[in-house]
């Protein structure tokens, strides 16, 4: 559920990243051992951003309802535009110059 990108951010957002893999490699072993898993609080209760899906940088920002119990009711942010990719370049022809 990690995008790999995240481990290259600075502080604070490596913290993110960081609780976010302690929580999923525990729900992980959990299975491997076969046990059941037992509610993390502190994750999806407290700090829902931690045993949230996969999400983006932007959808972070954005939502709200990601980071705290008490912002969980609140309304998405209004994000900013993303642009559109641009077209992937023409191909050469083999005559082309280089």
């Amino acid at each position: 559920p990690l995008h790999v990108w995240w481990a290259l951010l600075p502080p604070p957002l490596d913290v993110v990243v960081g609780l976010r893999q302690v929580h999923f490699l525990a729900q992980y072993w959990t299975d491997v051992r076969g046990e059941r898993w037992a509610r993390d609080a502190v994750a999806e209760d407290w700090f829902p951003f931690i045993a949230s899906q996969r999400f983006t940088l932007r959808e972070f920002a954005t939502q709200p309802r990601r980071w705290f119990a008490f912002s969980s009711e609140w309304a998405d942010l209004p994000g900013a535009p993303v642009p559109s990719p641009l077209p992937p370049p023409a191909p050469r022809s083999p005559d082309a110059p280089s």
